[in-house]
């Protein structure tokens, strides 16, 4: 068992071993050798049936999906560092895996966190292929790290992963964590009471390694101005540098950049979307047309401070303007709602109407994080001054399969019989609320602007 367990590393092992044909499709193996382990299942040892449902799957996989293995608790019984990429994707075929599996003897605690964050360094070079996890695991995390939050890195980082959790014979507290963990990383969780619910858990997530999943459908084109109407200014951030019909107020150019058909800014938590003091504010160089008018934007925001703002709309100085926004609100530590907003500001006083549309719910803020990816694809917000007065409106663009109304929606209206300005500008924030004091990183992605004048 020394032996086997240095072929991770072991130059003599690997290079005895034959030069392994690359698939597309990985699947590493997270197995929990925790001492818990020996708990009886339907009458057998839990590590015994994983042993022994794990080596004839692996046999099964070769050719289609090539493996690896990581094991957690099986060295020593007090340290959370106990986790081992035991093979790597391509260091050992099959049967080598199965010889290693076989041999484990259970003792330590369940670092399933520190198991996940090694994850990323095992995919590697491999990060646009058809991976999967699979954790298999009988309790809950034992050293304080946060596996949920570790599940969704996976994602953040630009993997192309689904975490799959076989839960196996766990307690309501296991379950949920482990539910958790399987929703952060965008795969499904399995729970398994004795051996023949463990065969069948594998058996699916086996046949899902096998084939990639469908292609996200392409983002939807702009709709076309409609009739009546014509694009008075237009711009989709093509190159690598804004136009000379921007100017940027207040700029950080660390933190903002044009590339791929998008303007992508990022702000710290606690620097909020408003003309004073935003960062990175977006203003067109020439004064909007008299008359009325419609401004859209269409941009992609990840959900990660919940405390998200982006605002359009017309400005003067910071004691006058009109802006709509969609933003994160966090009202309780268990939901975050997407928000539609209009506030005017008239010699500094503001008033105005917030909408709610969409909301997450979860006291896990990695999990809602990957809630929102897996719901909102895009979303278009609106401006429109008819008149003197002006309204806001929002449509989001649903993930496939969401359950999510892709109509536009619209809050109050507001009235100002002055000009609140005639510059047009985008302002993104991000500002925590009471029940989030949390400190880091917003970011959007604003892929094109569409200004109409009605003819």
């Amino acid at each position: 068992m020394a032996g086997l367990r240095q072929l991770a590393c072991a130059a003599v092992l690997c290079a005895a071993l034959p030069a392994l044909a690359r698939a597309e499709n990985n699947m590493l193996f997270i197995l929990d050798a925790s001492n818990s382990m020996w708990g009886q299942a339907g009458g057998e040892a839990k590590i015994d049936t994983a042993k022994r449902v794990l080596g004839d799957a692996l046999g099964d996989l070769e050719g289609t999906v090539t493996p690896g293995l990581m094991v957690y608790g099986h060295r020593s019984r007090r340290e959370c560092s106990d986790v081992e990429l035991v093979a790597p994707f391509g260091a050992a075929d099959a049967a080598t895996i199965r010889g290693y599996i076989a041999g484990l003897n259970p003792r330590g605690k369940t670092p399933i966190a520190a198991s996940l964050e090694r994850a990323i360094e095992a995919f590697a070079g491999r990060e646009e292929e058809n991976n999967s996890i699979l954790l298999i695991s009988d309790g809950i995390e034992t050293c304080g790290g946060d596996p949920c939050a570790a599940a969704a890195e996976l994602i953040k980082r630009g993997i192309n992963v689904r975490v799959n959790v076989v839960g196996f014979d766990v307690d309501a507290e296991a379950r949920a964590q482990l539910q958790c963990i399987a929703e952060a990383g965008g795969g499904r969780y399995f729970e398994a009471r004795d051996a023949n619910d463990f065969t069948k858990a594998v058996a699916e997530v086996k046949q899902e390694a096998k084939a990639p999943p469908p292609p996200p459908p392409p983002a939807p084109k702009p709709a076309p101005a409609p009739a009546g109407s014509e694009y008075w200014f237009a711009d989709e951030f093509d190159g690598n540098a804004l136009s000379d019909a921007w100017t940027v107020r207040n700029p950080n150019p660390d933190n903002m950049l044009v590339e791929n058909g998008a303007v992508h800014i990022v702000v710290h938590d606690g620097r909020p979307a408003v003309w004073a003091n935003g960062s990175n504010i977006l203003v067109l160089d020439r004064p909007l047309p008299k008359g009325d008018w419609r401004i859209t934007i269409r941009f992609v925001m990840d959900a990660q401070t919940f405390g998200e703002h982006v605002r359009v709309g017309v400005a003067k100085d910071s004691k006058s303007s009109v802006l709509a926004g969609m933003r994160m609100d966090t009202p309780n530590y268990a939901r975050t709602n997407a928000v539609l907003d209009i506030e005017k500001l008239s010699k500094g006083k503001a008033t105005g109407f917030d909408r709610p549309l969409a909301w997450i719910e979860s006291r896990t803020l990695a999990v809602r994080g990957q809630a929102w990816a897996e719901m909102v694809r895009a979303v278009q917000l609106r401006l429109t001054k008819k008149k003197r007065k002006y309204t806001a409106s929002l449509r989001f663009e649903p993930q496939e399969g969401a359950d999510l109304s892709d109509e536009w929606q619209e809050v109050q209206e507001v009235s100002s019989l002055k000009p609140p300005g005639d510059r047009f500008a985008i302002i993104f924030g991000s500002v925590s609320s009471d029940y989030l004091p949390h400190e880091g990183e917003a970011a959007v992605a604003i892929d094109w602007v569409r200004i109409e004048q009605p003819q």
